[in-house]
């Protein structure tokens, strides 16, 4: 029985380390990317609720007074939270390995999906596609390029010409970028630029970052029979967490759409 405790002491004291650091990360991430990026605030959920537990199973491990929750519905929790962790880790265990696919050589096209532009400039998701991009051009020098994005509200230009701008400037010359600055997401970013592509284009490369490239593929096979090929543009790993956990969310929301294939 002593033991026991002893485990579960520890146990309770790792939940909390655990909870600091979610929320350490969720102060990291909004300070060196921005507050208001999509679901970064589960970083401060999770944390918070990992605090909350650990105070009450302490409370109770002190006490000896059980936890002020019906054991049915802790026993309900749990089952839950282990389902759940386990669909996680098996998406999680996809979404990475696609991030670390070798691009092909040779692709008849490829698409460079566009993301945030603040003002005129790339963001750093945006700079490390177009970065990608231009070093996949360099070195096959018989294959087009699309760059796609749309202009949003806040965005100076569209994104598809801070892509062609910013190519140009890496030494791609504009007669190999066809501009598509319409779109306004990864499905329609996809279907406008296939709509651009030379007649006879049978392979196609989609370049955006390493944790997006899972999606971005399974999107392509759906709107096309086309062979893709994924090309990413790689992400620091302390970024990376953030965006893997994110699309774990976002693939689940284009399968409950259909607009995913695999």
């Amino acid at each position: 029985m002593k033991m026991k405790k002893t485990l579960a002491y520890i146990f309770n004291i790792l939940i909390l380390l655990f909870g600091i650091l979610c929320i350490r990360y969720y102060i990291g991430m909004g300070l060196a990317v921005r507050f208001g990026q999509s679901l970064l605030w589960l970083w401060a959920v999770i944390g918070a609720a990992c605090i909350v537990r650990f105070i009450l199973v302490q409370r109770s491990l002190s006490t000896g007074k059980p936890l002020p929750i019906s054991p049915k519905l802790i026993r309900a929790w749990r089952i839950a939270l282990a389902v759940f962790l386990a669909v996680f880790i098996a998406a999680e265990c996809v979404i990475c390995s696609a991030a670390a696919v070798v691009p092909e050589a040779g692709l008849d096209c490829i698409v460079v999906l566009g993301a945030k532009v603040n003002g005129t400039q790339p963001s750093g998701a945006l700079t490390q596609r177009i970065r990608a991009a231009a070093e996949y051009l360099h070195e096959n020098p018989g294959t087009l390029c699309v760059a796609s994005g749309g202009q949003g509200a806040d965005e100076g230009i569209s994104e598809a010409e801070c892509i062609t701008l910013n190519l140009e400037a890496l030494g791609i010359p504009r007669e190999r970028i066809v501009l598509e600055d319409k779109s306004t997401d990864t499905l329609s970013n996809i279907e406008n630029s296939l709509s651009l592509m030379p007649e006879g284009t049978a392979r196609v490369g989609i370049v955006t970052n390493d944790f997006h490239i899972f999606r971005a593929l399974a999107t392509a096979r759906h709107v096309s029979a086309l062979h893709f090929s994924g090309i990413p543009a790689q992400s620091s790993v302390y970024g990376f967490i953030h965006y893997a956990m994110r699309e774990f969310f976002a693939v689940g929301a284009g399968l409950a759409k259909g607009e995913l294939s695999f």
